[in-house]
């Protein structure tokens, strides 16, 4: 019967430390992604924003030519429209790039000290209002109001928030029976496989290894070098494109436009 039960504890530790690994395996991956955006997100934005010049160009190509080839006057106002809803999906692209950019820039950097004491107070956090390592704290709902609030606050290393929410969770769970009440976690070994699972996909993947580039200097300024090939190339294309419109202007094509 002791042995059943030290099973049992053993495997709710590993479970309970699975889970404050994968969530701070999660938040380096975050932390690595925002130092990506911050060393390369200018010449990303070049590259993207000379990408997409050169595919609204061709576009406006696609849609004179077929006017040729049908023996019609380039009508602007449906030119216009037809770029407007062809290029929609690139422009909300292109915002989203930029508010990430303008984030990552804006993202202050906290002292070694402050980062560990954010990790502590978050794994004492953790311990008492994880939803996946205490299933009551799913029913209340403002445990998950404050336990959403510190997932937030933890991803953006805001210390002050932190401290002041775990004063906060401690508060609202003497309001509670919840922090008494034995945990029993249904499946727990296939919860546990599934963590370290889920762990090896975050370490192996984008945007975690991006640590690997950005503790290598060699590798930071090979990459810049290779962005700035790509944005020079995108600018020869851009070029191009620019005398097949000329071209069309040159061919003595209609073009009717719009009276104001």
């Amino acid at each position: 019967m002791n042995n059943i039960v030290t099973e049992k504890k053993s495997s709710y530790s590993l479970y309970e430390e699975l889970i404050n690994q994968r969530d701070r395996y999660k938040k380096d991956a975050f932390q690595y992604e925002r130092g990506y955006v911050r060393e390369f997100g200018e010449l990303i934005l070049a590259v993207f924003n000379k990408k997409i010049e050169c595919i609204e160009k061709k576009k406006i190509i696609d849609f004179c030519q077929k006017a040729i080839n049908r023996d019609e006057p380039i009508d602007q106002n449906k030119l216009n429209a037809y770029i407007k809803e062809e290029m929609a999906e690139f422009t909300e692209k292109l915002h989203h790039m930029e508010e990430d950019y303008r984030e990552a820039k804006s993202g202050g950097v906290i002292s070694d000290k402050d980062y560990l004491e954010v990790k502590r107070i978050y794994h004492r956090i953790v311990k008492k209002i994880h939803p996946d390592i205490n299933p009551e704290v799913a029913e209340n709902e403002d445990l998950m109001d404050l336990w959403n609030r510190v997932v937030v606050a933890y991803n953006c290393n805001d210390l002050q928030a932190l401290q002041e929410l775990e004063f906060l969770v401690a508060q609202a769970l003497k309001d509670t029976d919840i922090e008494d009440v034995e945990i029993e976690i249904p499946n727990i070994e296939e919860k546990i496989k599934a963590l370290e699972e889920e762990i090896e996909h975050i370490v192996s993947t984008v945007p975690y290894i991006y640590k690997f580039l950005l503790e290598d200097e060699d590798a930071i300024s090979d990459k810049k070098l290779e962005l700035s090939y790509e944005l020079k190339e995108y600018e020869k294309y851009c070029e191009e494109l620019d005398k097949v419109l000329e071209a069309f202007v040159i061919s003595g094509v209609t073009m009717l436009w719009p009276m104001n």
